[in-house]
């Protein structure tokens, strides 16, 4: 009796084509539309730079630069007030929180009260705002505006009496402070006469 097995390579071949395009037609998946809109979007390159990370800035109030620089400025006006109340120009105390241009031009203050015979007694009232911090230079300098009310801090003679001839109000003060190595002290500074703000 013949066989009935095919046994032709060609049958043979034409077989197995079928079967494996059967296969690959039934096991294929779809891919919806919407969900390859979807991560098409998510690998965009739009969609990655405004996943970036926002850039953000400390207002100047809240800076370590402003708290330092405010600082110097008090710490300068304390030791002044200190020193005033003696009119001692050569106090050491003024170094620690003024130089330069600062540190001569309140030594020279104090020397001119000393010579007249002219002490400063009492407290001034400060009220230094920040108007410009500049943190990308090197050293970081500070400039500082001011108003400072002598109402309460008043010349007197070294020998008793308020002195007369010398009025107190409010003086308009400028200052610039900067941080040398670690260390803010005010490096210029400019009082006006009363009455200026």
């Amino acid at each position: 009796m013949p066989s009935t097995r095919p046994n032709s390579p060609i049958l043979l071949a034409v077989i197995v084509a079928g079967v494996m395009v059967a296969v690959s037609g039934c096991g294929a998946i779809k891919q919806p539309a919407e969900d390859t809109a979807i991560l098409n979007r998510s690998f965009s390159p739009s969609s990655q730079t405004s996943a970036a990370a926002p850039t953000s800035t400390s207002p100047v109030k809240d800076s370590d630069a402003v708290r330092a620089a405010l600082d110097a400025y008090r710490g300068m006006w304390h030791q002044l007030t200190i020193a005033a109340a003696s009119s001692n120009h050569q106090v050491n105390g003024l170094a620690s929180h003024a130089t330069g241009q600062a540190l001569t031009t309140l030594r020279g203050m104090l020397y001119n009260d000393s010579i007249a015979g002219l002490v400063t007694l009492g407290q001034p009232t400060l009220s230094p705002k920040v108007a410009a911090v500049r943190i990308p230079e090197v050293p970081i300098e500070a400039d500082i505006v001011d108003c400072v009310d002598t109402t309460t801090w008043r010349k007197y003679k070294a020998r008793g009496g308020v002195a007369e001839n010398r009025p107190a109000g409010r003086r308009h003060t400028s200052a610039v402070v900067r941080n040398t190595d670690g260390e803010w002290k005010v490096t210029k500074v400019t009082i006006d006469d009363v009455s200026s703000c």
